[in-house]
């Protein structure tokens, strides 16, 4: 990754009728052990440990590279450990083989809300520092959580792009989504919008949040008697062949105007289902990786959008979040952070990348704690060409 992608996604970024369908993952891993349920081994005493959701999802991997980036600079021992199945229970049996290895650090994106309270106690019984990124764990166990973005800026982002792009309205150049939607609205008079979502399981504590604050988003008075406040949801458990299925089922309802996907596994499945139904008039957006997306997105600025699928989406530095999420692994290790709110810890310069100190605040919907790493970033016409060969 070029170590420019980190200045441009830290720097302040502005947030703010179809019809007719008929029904007829890459994967890119660091180089590095993946884990015994990946297919490594070795000795793990005194490592740390990063496990994602699950094997198979680029995402992590990339995450786990700027991870692994941070670890090795400091002199740690890096290892990816992540379950074959997208389960509580998978990554509890898990946790519970690297406890008896005597692991110093569990870095983790959980699968659900509750089922982890036995084997988390028994790992910070052990000495074990428990810090959790993108999903978070229990405030009970954890020293703090990484959020890549706050939940109010990605579910006010997806439902006002969502409602740009059902009205078939670019991305604005000024990047004030929320203006762009309030005029856009203004003069809209036709049929009820309508959005599904795609989302990863039922239960995930991220993506849940982000669409908790998306029904917030259409319960504004902007929105009433144009948008639907109803969202269609569907989940594919981050798993390409179910994420499938539920897109076909989007498409054979035909009752969305737009997906909205705020999963990478889910965006790739939703763009080839609706790749493989032409006649499909449904769009998408939500949160994608552009080298994942670029099938199904406008290529360059002379592109209509809107002859293809996804006209616009978003995301953040994956690589940046998997670095500060092992900066706070290490500083609990080693610099005495201990995430109580207030403390700070500093991540050091990479390359181009810049050094930077980190406050931690409280989290908003539960008694922990949080460090917040960026704001979203949009991937449109005018750049995809760039971030296609990023990210």
């Amino acid at each position: 990754m070029k170590k420019g992608l980190a200045l441009v996604l830290s720097a302040t970024i502005a947030l703010s009728s179809l019809f007719g369908c008929t029904s007829t993952q890459p994967t890119t891993g660091p180089a590095a052990d993946n884990g015994a349920a990946q297919g490594g081994g070795g000795d793990l005493q005194g490592a740390n440990i990063f496990m994602f959701k699950s094997t198979g999802n680029s995402f992590g991997d990339k995450m786990y590279e700027g991870f692994q980036e941070v670890i090795t600079k400091n002199g740690g021992k890096p290892a990816y450990k992540s379950p074959a199945e997208t389960t509580v229970a998978a990554q509890v049996k898990l946790i519970d083989e690297l406890i008896t290895q005597k692991v110093a650090s569990i870095t983790i994106s959980t699968n659900g809300d509750t089922g982890y309270d036995e084997v988390f106690k028994k790992a910070k019984d052990a000495g074990i520092k428990i810090i959790s990124v993108d999903s978070k764990a229990s405030p009970d166990y954890r020293i703090t959580h990484v959020d890549p973005t706050s939940q109010e800026g990605i579910g006010q982002s997806l439902v006002q792009a969502a409602t740009l792009i059902a009205m078939k309205k670019d991305y604005p150049s000024d990047g004030d989504l929320k203006s762009a939607c309030e005029e856009a609205l203004k003069s809209y008079s036709g049929k009820e919008i309508k959005f599904g979502v795609l989302s990863a399981s039922i239960d995930t504590p991220v993506q849940n949040g982000w669409i908790a604050r998306m029904e917030e988003e259409l319960k504004r008075d902007v929105y009433k008697g144009k948008v639907s406040a109803t969202l269609t949801k569907k989940y594919g458990n981050d798993d390409p062949t179910a994420s499938t299925t539920q897109a076909n089922a989007f498409i054979s309802e035909n009752n969305v105007d737009v997906i909205i996907s705020p999963t990478t596994v889910g965006m790739v499945a939703a763009g080839q289902a609706l790749k493989s139904n032409p006649s499909c008039k449904i769009k998408l957006t939500g949160l994608g990786l552009p080298s994942e997306m670029s099938n199904f997105m406008p290529a360059k600025s002379s592109d209509n959008a809107f002859d293809f699928i996804c006209p616009y989406m978003f995301l953040w530095d994956v690589y940046d979040l998997g670095r500060v999420a092992a900066g706070a692994t290490w500083a609990a290790l080693n610099d005495g952070y201990t995430g109580a709110v207030g403390s700070t810890f500093k991540l050091a310069e990479f390359g181009s990348y810049p050094s930077r100190t980190f406050e931690t605040i409280q989290h908003p919907a539960d008694k922990g704690t949080e460090v917040v790493v960026g704001k979203p970033y949009s991937f449109y016409k005018d750049n995809m060409e760039e971030w296609v060969k990023k990210l």
